[in-house]
């Protein structure tokens, strides 16, 4: 069984390791804002030596991301390791990761998107807990996420229970129109587990790894972007192939910010379905509770949830209608268990 390590809560005073171990940031100047946020925290930086380096679509070679990944664990004077942003490229590092190292010095890291690989990969090979939320550059987009985001990273304390935006932080509707959906239940139930999960993308692309998402006896959330919904059953199809989801004890769907019938700007099949049809087809007769409308990952607002810990899952539909929003829906998702700790140990893995 896995042991679970939990790394030292960050406090004013710390210094993080600002690295990009998957694409670079789009524009330099925004690192300003995001570095003046960090001082307004009372947190210090350490910028990696490779950060603002390119190569292809990566910020610089596989080599030289690995090596601030490293340096950064390594480095003692920090308190995390927080990449600018995700994009692609963080696969490609996992095979040579060397994750005695983060074992020995465990460390916050915290992303979504591309980083979703990162995450997914040191939980399961060492046992820390990741935090799947804002990358360093999105971490003050809007007040719920900042809230969330020093929820995670700055209290030992539970997140506890997770609630929606007030409505006037609300983002945005997407390309019909509306905001969707909200917490729509699509499997009732009720059960308990430690959390994993991240972006489907990433999820699909470690299949077949010795990175592959273990998702037995746990809660598993999932989120997407901009992908046709026909696109979205490919990825759900393979995972319900692979006995991922008859291993767990729940799901949690993102909102999938722009994943409508021509949300990707692509294509737009005639016969494609809308995404909650497709979860409905491809969820709802599984024996566990599920539920679509989260605010995770790729949305202006965003929760940050913490990989390895205990949390539970409460869905209740009484409408009768099967996805209609009659207020009769109950959806809960707490996060019963503190990520982080006063003082960090290392692994004994």
């Amino acid at each position: 069984m896995l042991e679970i390590v939990k790394p030292r809560v960050l406090k004013p005073g710390d210094a993080i390791g600002v690295i990009a171990p998957s694409s670079p940031t789009f524009e330099p100047g925004y690192l300003e804002s995001t570095l003046a946020w960090l001082g307004k925290l009372g947190l210090k930086y350490k910028l990696g030596k490779n950060t603002f380096r390119s190569y292809s679509s990566y910020a610089g070679s596989d080599e030289a991301r690995l090596e601030d990944l490293h340096e950064a664990f390594a480095d003692t004077t920090l308190g995390a390791v927080l990449p600018l942003r995700g994009g692609a490229g963080a696969s490609r590092l996992l095979l040579k990761l060397d994750y005695g190292l983060v074992a020995a010095n465990p460390k916050i890291i915290c992303g979504f998107s591309d980083i979703t690989a990162l995450l997914l990969a040191v939980h399961q090979k060492t046992g820390l807990v990741t935090f799947h939320g804002p990358t360093l550059n999105l971490m003050y987009e809007s007040a719920y996420t900042h809230a969330y985001w020093l929820k995670a990273l700055m209290k030992t304390q539970p997140i506890g229970l997770i609630t929606e935006p007030e409505e006037s932080d609300k983002e945005q509707g997407d390309v019909w129109g509306a905001s969707y959906p909200s917490r729509m239940v699509i499997n009732p139930g009720r059960a308990s587990g430690r959390l994993t999960g991240g972006c489907l993308t990433l999820i699909r692309g470690l299949m077949g790894t010795p990175f592959e998402i273990d998702t037995k006896d746990r809660l598993v959330f999932i989120e997407d972007v901009d992908e046709e919904p026909h696109a979205m059953d490919r990825m759900l199809t393979q995972l319900v192939l692979a006995g991922k989801f008859k291993e767990a004890r729940g799901i949690i769907i993102g909102d999938c910010s722009g994943c409508r019938p021509g949300g990707s700007k692509r294509n737009s099949l005639s016969l494609n379905h809308a995404l909650e049809e497709v979860l409905r087809e491809r969820l709802s007769k599984l024996d566990i509770p599920v539920v679509y409308g989260f605010k995770i990952g790729h949305t202006a607002d965003k929760i940050t949830l913490p990989i390895g810990v205990e949390a539970s899952l409460y869905a209740s539909d009484q409408s009768g209608l099967r996805g209609f929003r009659t207020g009769q829906s109950a959806v809960r998702l707490k996060i019963e268990e503190g990520a982080l700790c006063d003082k960090a140990a290392p692994s004994k893995k």
